[in-house]
């Protein structure tokens, strides 16, 4: 019992990244900070519901309930499905924990209830706002209290069940494939794309409309118990989660217990290259690009967790071209002009530019070898802006293409066009000089496990949350002060102009000195 307590804390701390004592205090304060965050912007949606639905006249607060149990789940199985992998099979103390005395099963259920924890962090955010205010709102019941309090614990069991299934699944296909990076990468692309395009199938007008609506839980019976022995008091669906996790968890437990040490064996040997290599004589502008290129796809986590609000981008432009019922039901109620489209789209393209830090951890990828870096006949300069125009050239395509399809289905002028473009670009070339400003500051070339890397370093984490931050403010602000959309042009793009010098002062000036006494 003391093994498996002693391994649960050591596989959360590290999963979170706190595991380094001399990173502690700075690491709780990033987690400290990044729930009140998450809190306060869940808070802030919940609420923006609660006034649609008085506008609305509706008194339906149970959509509340459905919407934050659809999100947390998403989340969460986003959050599973990304860590299992690495957690499990790809952990980098497997070779240490291995030789302990130690019993599998310990090691097992250790590293599933770690993953679990992370979940409950995931799911408190979204689903604790919205059901407080849907108990204000809709008042308290106890019966209603216990079924949400036990629930809670219950939920994100299943999903982590199904994603260690899928994870084992894929982990076998990859076992004998050559390209195992590649697949892998495609292999969660595929995968996010198909629960994104369920999740672009809810309705959420109908569930705000009718309480009664199923139309997001005829095929999640976990999620459909949840939703109704919270809202209708029944303890008996209460009892059917329960049962539904037990079961599930036993079989994957087992399931696990019976592949774990062979699918780690052999997800963690090397197999040499038949295959010759070839040198050529290419610039050098396009030989760095080239090495920054199988650097960043070497890594599928780095690949998906930073292509994917590319690719989420895209996705959306393309559902909305061939669906335009929402954009004509909000034009019936409130007039939307070319103008106003087109900053609604800024809006979104810079809420999602905002979480695809490519260049935030570039330089913590290079590990060991940036000392290797430094010694070459390169100056920092070098270095520092070929990683800028990599980590640019990979958002240049999707966003061109995004805002090409928006322009040409909802008929938007030539010059509109043109300003969208100059302001998704720009921004998106101050996000990648800001985040190589962050890892130039808060470097980390001793983390081995890429997913800590990419998801949980200081430096991606304030590449992220800053900007984000900043669009959140400046869009709260145009909401409640209603100035002209002219006027929230403008602003945001002096704002923006504004960082860009201060951060090409700080790679011209600065950062040479930084780099210098990185090792």
């Amino acid at each position: 019992m003391n093994n498996l307590v002693a391994l649960i804390k050591l596989n959360f701390l590290s999963a979170i990244n706190l595991a380094n004592k001399k990173k502690s205090k700075v690491g709780k304060f990033l987690i400290v900070f990044a729930l009140l965050f998450l809190l306060g912007f869940s808070t802030f949606y919940a609420y923006s519901f609660i006034m649609v639905l008085k506008e609305s006249n509706l008194k339906n607060y149970e959509f509340l309930i459905s919407f934050s149990i659809l999100a947390s789940n998403f989340f969460v199985i986003f959050l599973f499905f990304s860590s299992c992998f690495n957690v499990l099979y790809k952990s980098k103390d497997n070779d240490i924990i291995f030789s302990m005395p130690i019993k599998k099963s310990t090691i097992i259920l250790s590293k599933l209830i770690g993953i679990l924890l992370l979940g409950y962090l995931y799911q408190f955010v979204f689903i604790v706002p919205f059901t407080v205010l849907y108990y204000v709102y809709n008042g308290f019941n106890i019966v209603s209290f216990i079924c949400f309090l036990f629930g809670f614990f219950i939920e994100p069991i299943v999903p982590l069940c199904l994603s260690c299934l899928i994870t084992c699944f894929f982990s076998f296909l990859t076992q004998k494939i050559k390209y195992k990076n590649l697949f892998s990468t495609l292999a969660l692309f595929v995968f996010f794309g198909l629960f994104m395009y369920f999740y672009m199938q809810i309705n959420v007008f109908d569930l705000m409309e009718n309480a009664n609506s199923t139309n997001f839980i005829k095929y999640l019976p976990w999620i459909n118990w949840f939703y109704i022995s919270i809202t209708q008091n029944n303890l008996l669906y209460l009892l059917y989660n329960i049962l539904l996790a037990i079961a599930l968890s036993v079989f994957i437990y087992y399931f696990v217990y019976l592949t774990y040490f062979k699918m780690c064996t052999e997800l963690n040997s090397s197999t040499a290259s038949k295959s010759k290599i070839y040198y050529k004589n290419k610039p050098l502008f396009f030989a760095l690009l080239n090495k920054e290129k199988k650097k960043y796809f070497s890594s599928p986590m780095y690949v998906f967790n930073t292509l994917f609000s590319y690719l989420l981008l895209l996705g959306v432009c393309i559902y909305f071209a061939i669906d335009k019922s929402l954009i004509n039901s909000i034009g019936e109620i409130i007039p939307i002009s070319s103008f106003t489209l087109s900053i609604i789209f800024i809006t979104i393209c810079f809420f999602m530019l905002s979480t695809a830090n490519i260049s935030a951890v570039s330089i913590s990828m290079e590990r060991q070898s940036f000392s290797m870096l430094k010694s070459m006949p390169l100056s920092f300069a070098q270095i520092i802006w070929i990683k800028i125009t990599f980590a640019f050239l990979v958002g240049l395509p999707f966003i061109l293409v995004s805002i090409i399809i928006f322009s040409i289905s909802y008929n938007i002028s030539f010059w509109f066009c043109l300003m969208i473009i100059a302001c998704c670009l720009f921004f998106n070339l101050t996000l990648c000089m800001f985040g190589i400003v962050m890892n130039i500051c808060f470097p980390n070339l001793t983390t081995q496990n890429d997913s800590v890397l990419v998801k949980q370093s200081l430096s991606s984490f304030l590449s992220v949350f800053i900007p984000l931050a900043f669009v959140m403010i400046t869009t709260t602000i145009f909401l409640n002060i209603n100035y002209s959309l002219l006027h929230y042009f403008l602003i945001n793009i002096s704002i923006i102009i504004a960082l860009f010098l201060i951060l090409l002062y700080f790679i011209i000036f600065v950062a040479k000195k930084k780099l210098q006494k990185l090792n």
